[in-house]
């Protein structure tokens, strides 16, 4: 069992998706003995001022609550370190509204995003339209566009769930890749390494056996052999059952891989933690 656990994305019900209050979400992770968790709740920079999913309500004043809540919070669970962190979807579609969310809030750590590209909807929705592996290549390549001009913008600690667009549309069982964009993921490995942020290693797929298998091995033992070594960890929980799941997995993972320490970051500093 590892003692410095952490789980460094997760959403509370200021997010649209999200179903129990940040104070249980912070209560879990005390109870599984956490060394640091932080509640990173959604800010889709397009729909900044009015969310469909969220029942038409504004981003603008989901990312207030959440920073109000967190605040209030931080003293209650001295038993982790408590980390305030956001989750900024598609900065680069709207960079004034990633700019006012971000601003004025002390964040311990921003996680960017790219759930949907410039002109098409999530792709936990685009991915029912794309019927071709040509279509679905065609939106890889706006992913990996997308993916570089938000490391470009760079207002971020560490990017998310990079795999996130073979989460969808891919039988349950099955092994999709990234193999006929290798040179795209080189590039954005490459950028991440050379700006100095980090990778997330996503594990809300990991112990799923109802959707597709993830290439979470062959992607972060690229990032390494380029010489990408800041990673952080989290399960991208969206109630309590599923903070820090996965976790262990891939702490496994990436040790058999060559790591020896993940990041976290506390007030946008990178701080390394031994995998152990």
């Amino acid at each position: 069992m590892y003692k410095n656990l952490c789980d460094l994305h997760s959403h509370s019900d200021c997010s649209f998706d999200g179903t129990l209050p940040a104070r249980e979400m912070c209560r879990r992770a005390e109870a599984l003995g956490l060394k640091y968790y932080a509640l990173t709740d959604h800010c889709e920079c397009d729909q900044y001022d009015g969310a469909p999913e969220f029942g038409g309500r504004k981003y603008r004043d989901a990312v207030r609550r959440a920073w109000t809540e967190m605040e209030t919070l931080q003293a209650e669970f001295p038993g982790i370190r408590f980390l305030k962190g956001i989750e900024i979807g598609q900065p680069i579609q709207a960079p004034d509204a990633a700019e006012d969310a971000l601003s004025g809030r002390g964040y311990d750590i921003v996680i960017g995003s790219v759930h949907g590209t410039r002109g098409k909807p999530d792709f936990y929705h685009l991915a029912k339209a794309l019927k071709t592996e040509d279509e679905k290549n065609a939106a890889l390549a706006r992913y990996f566009e997308d993916l570089m001009d938000t490391i470009a913008w760079g207002k971020f600690d560490t990017l998310a769930h990079i795999t996130y667009p073979l989460r969808y549309g891919y039988p349950a069982g099955s092994h999709p890749t990234f193999d006929r964009f290798q040179k795209e993921l080189d590039a954005v490995l490459t950028a991440l390494i050379e700006s100095g942020k980090a990778l997330e290693f996503n594990t809300s797929r990991l112990l799923k056996t109802d959707g597709p298998v993830l290439p979470d091995r062959e992607v972060y033992s690229r990032y390494y052999a380029l010489g990408g070594r800041r990673v952080t960890l989290g399960a991208d929980a969206h109630g309590a059952n599923g903070i820090a799941k996965g976790v262990p997995e891939a702490m496994d993972l990436l040790r058999e891989i060559g790591f020896t320490e993940y990041t976290v970051f506390i007030g946008r500093e990178p701080h390394s933690v031994p995998l152990a």
